[in-house]
Protein backbone atom coordinates (compact mmCIF):
# COMPACT_ATOMS: atom_id res chain seq x y z
CA UNK A 1 0.00 0.00 0.00
CA UNK A 2 1.10 3.99 -0.82
CA UNK A 3 0.02 7.06 0.18
CA UNK A 4 -2.15 8.21 2.63
CA UNK A 5 -5.86 9.14 2.86
CA UNK A 6 -6.98 11.56 4.78
CA UNK A 7 -10.88 12.83 5.69
CA UNK A 8 -11.44 15.21 8.14
CA UNK A 9 -13.31 14.39 11.46
CA UNK A 10 -15.60 17.40 11.20
CA UNK A 11 -17.19 19.13 8.19
CA UNK A 12 -20.59 21.66 7.46
CA UNK A 13 -22.59 21.67 4.33
CA UNK A 14 -24.92 24.61 3.13
CA UNK A 15 -27.30 24.45 0.52
CA UNK A 16 -25.83 26.05 -2.91
CA UNK A 17 -26.06 25.87 -6.70
CA UNK A 18 -25.46 23.80 -9.09
CA UNK A 19 -25.10 22.13 -12.71
CA UNK A 20 -24.02 25.56 -14.09
CA UNK A 21 -22.63 24.92 -17.09
CA UNK A 22 -21.35 25.64 -20.58
CA UNK A 23 -20.27 23.30 -23.90
CA UNK A 24 -17.47 24.12 -25.75
CA UNK A 25 -17.93 22.84 -29.71
CA UNK A 26 -15.02 22.95 -31.35
CA UNK A 27 -13.21 22.15 -34.72
CA UNK A 28 -10.68 19.22 -33.10
CA UNK A 29 -10.32 17.72 -30.26
CA UNK A 30 -6.92 19.79 -29.38
CA UNK A 31 -8.65 23.30 -29.94
CA UNK A 32 -11.58 21.44 -27.16
CA UNK A 33 -9.35 20.83 -24.60
CA UNK A 34 -6.95 23.70 -25.14
CA UNK A 35 -10.35 25.86 -24.52
CA UNK A 36 -11.77 23.81 -21.86
CA UNK A 37 -8.25 23.76 -19.79
CA UNK A 38 -8.46 27.76 -20.52
CA UNK A 39 -11.44 27.96 -18.98
CA UNK A 40 -10.55 26.10 -15.66
CA UNK A 41 -7.60 28.14 -15.18
CA UNK A 42 -10.06 31.35 -16.16
CA UNK A 43 -12.61 30.18 -13.16
CA UNK A 44 -9.41 29.43 -10.83
CA UNK A 45 -7.76 32.76 -11.28
CA UNK A 46 -11.08 35.27 -11.27
CA UNK A 47 -14.11 33.41 -9.41
CA UNK A 48 -14.52 32.45 -6.02
CA UNK A 49 -16.99 30.52 -3.68
CA UNK A 50 -17.24 27.85 -7.22
CA UNK A 51 -16.34 24.39 -7.53
CA UNK A 52 -15.43 22.07 -10.54
CA UNK A 53 -16.60 18.86 -9.63
CA UNK A 54 -14.82 17.03 -12.50
CA UNK A 55 -11.32 15.86 -12.72
CA UNK A 56 -9.14 18.54 -14.11
CA UNK A 57 -12.92 20.73 -14.22
CA UNK A 58 -13.62 18.75 -17.59
CA UNK A 59 -15.85 16.62 -18.70
CA UNK A 60 -15.38 14.63 -21.68
CA UNK A 61 -18.67 12.95 -21.93
CA UNK A 62 -21.57 15.41 -21.07
CA UNK A 63 -24.73 14.17 -19.50
CA UNK A 64 -28.67 14.63 -19.48
CA UNK A 65 -31.45 14.40 -17.31
CA UNK A 66 -33.40 11.16 -18.35
CA UNK A 67 -32.93 8.74 -20.96
CA UNK A 68 -34.87 7.84 -24.25
CA UNK A 69 -34.85 4.17 -23.89
CA UNK A 70 -34.73 3.30 -19.95
CA UNK A 71 -36.87 5.67 -17.70
CA UNK A 72 -35.50 4.57 -14.61
CA UNK A 73 -31.73 6.14 -15.69
CA UNK A 74 -31.58 9.11 -13.65
CA UNK A 75 -28.90 10.51 -16.65
CA UNK A 76 -27.06 9.23 -19.60
CA UNK A 77 -25.23 10.27 -22.37
CA UNK A 78 -26.19 13.95 -23.82
CA UNK A 79 -26.50 12.23 -27.05
CA UNK A 80 -27.70 16.08 -29.16
CA UNK A 81 -24.21 16.81 -28.30
CA UNK A 82 -22.17 14.25 -29.59
CA UNK A 83 -20.24 14.57 -32.79
CA UNK A 84 -19.32 11.08 -33.40
CA UNK A 85 -23.01 10.19 -33.98
CA UNK A 86 -24.57 13.10 -35.24
CA UNK A 87 -26.01 11.51 -38.55
CA UNK A 88 -27.81 9.15 -36.51
CA UNK A 89 -29.33 12.05 -34.21
CA UNK A 90 -32.22 13.89 -35.83
CA UNK A 91 -32.18 16.43 -33.13
CA UNK A 92 -28.25 17.10 -33.25
CA UNK A 93 -26.80 20.42 -31.92
CA UNK A 94 -23.69 19.57 -33.71
CA UNK A 95 -22.99 21.89 -36.35
CA UNK A 96 -20.70 19.83 -39.27
CA UNK A 97 -17.47 21.43 -38.52
CA UNK A 98 -17.36 20.52 -35.21
CA UNK A 99 -15.39 17.32 -34.19
CA UNK A 100 -15.44 17.64 -30.13
CA UNK A 101 -17.52 18.72 -27.38
CA UNK A 102 -16.28 19.35 -23.98
CA UNK A 103 -18.41 20.29 -20.84
CA UNK A 104 -17.25 22.51 -17.94
CA UNK A 105 -20.03 21.88 -14.89
CA UNK A 106 -19.71 24.75 -11.75
CA UNK A 107 -21.28 24.59 -9.00
CA UNK A 108 -21.40 27.47 -6.02
CA UNK A 109 -22.39 28.65 -2.85
CA UNK A 110 -24.73 31.36 -5.05
CA UNK A 111 -26.13 31.82 -8.16
CA UNK A 112 -24.31 35.15 -8.86
CA UNK A 113 -20.95 33.13 -8.36
CA UNK A 114 -21.75 30.47 -10.67
CA UNK A 115 -23.36 32.66 -13.51
CA UNK A 116 -19.62 34.84 -13.15
CA UNK A 117 -17.98 31.13 -13.88
CA UNK A 118 -19.97 30.90 -16.81
CA UNK A 119 -18.60 33.94 -18.28
CA UNK A 120 -15.15 33.69 -17.40
CA UNK A 121 -15.41 30.28 -18.88
CA UNK A 122 -17.06 31.49 -21.81
CA UNK A 123 -14.84 34.41 -22.48
CA UNK A 124 -11.59 32.48 -21.92
CA UNK A 125 -12.75 29.32 -23.78
CA UNK A 126 -14.21 31.43 -27.07
CA UNK A 127 -10.85 33.06 -27.78
CA UNK A 128 -8.84 29.52 -28.48
CA UNK A 129 -9.24 29.08 -32.20
CA UNK A 130 -10.91 26.20 -33.63
CA UNK A 131 -13.79 27.35 -30.99
CA UNK A 132 -16.93 26.99 -33.00
CA UNK A 133 -19.76 27.97 -30.57
CA UNK A 134 -20.46 28.02 -26.59
CA UNK A 135 -23.80 26.63 -25.21
CA UNK A 136 -25.14 25.37 -22.27
CA UNK A 137 -27.01 22.27 -21.76
CA UNK A 138 -30.83 23.10 -20.57
CA UNK A 139 -32.84 20.87 -19.42
CA UNK A 140 -35.91 21.63 -19.10
CA UNK A 141 -36.33 22.46 -14.99
CA UNK A 142 -35.46 18.59 -14.38
CA UNK A 143 -32.28 19.38 -13.03
CA UNK A 144 -33.08 22.25 -10.47
CA UNK A 145 -34.70 25.77 -10.30
CA UNK A 146 -32.04 27.67 -11.75
CA UNK A 147 -31.68 28.70 -15.58
CA UNK A 148 -28.74 31.18 -16.26
CA UNK A 149 -28.58 32.12 -20.25
CA UNK A 150 -25.36 32.64 -21.28
CA UNK A 151 -25.83 36.41 -22.30
CA UNK A 152 -26.59 37.12 -18.82
CA UNK A 153 -23.28 35.53 -17.77
CA UNK A 154 -21.33 37.54 -20.23
CA UNK A 155 -22.61 40.91 -19.07
CA UNK A 156 -21.76 39.90 -15.69
CA UNK A 157 -18.48 40.02 -16.73
CA UNK A 158 -18.58 42.70 -19.58
CA UNK A 159 -15.62 44.99 -17.97
CA UNK A 160 -13.35 42.11 -16.99
CA UNK A 161 -10.26 40.76 -19.29
CA UNK A 162 -9.48 37.24 -18.85
CA UNK A 163 -6.34 36.46 -19.12
CA UNK A 164 -4.95 33.33 -18.59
Amino acid sequence: MEGEFIVEDKFGIVKGVAGGNILILAKSQQAGLEAAEKAVRAIKKYCKFVVLPFPGGIVRSGSKVGSLKYPKLAATTNHPYCPTIRDKVPDTKVPPEVKSVYEIVINGLKLEHVRRAMGVAIKAAASVPGVVKIDAGNYGGKLGPYHIRLYEALEDVKDLEVKV
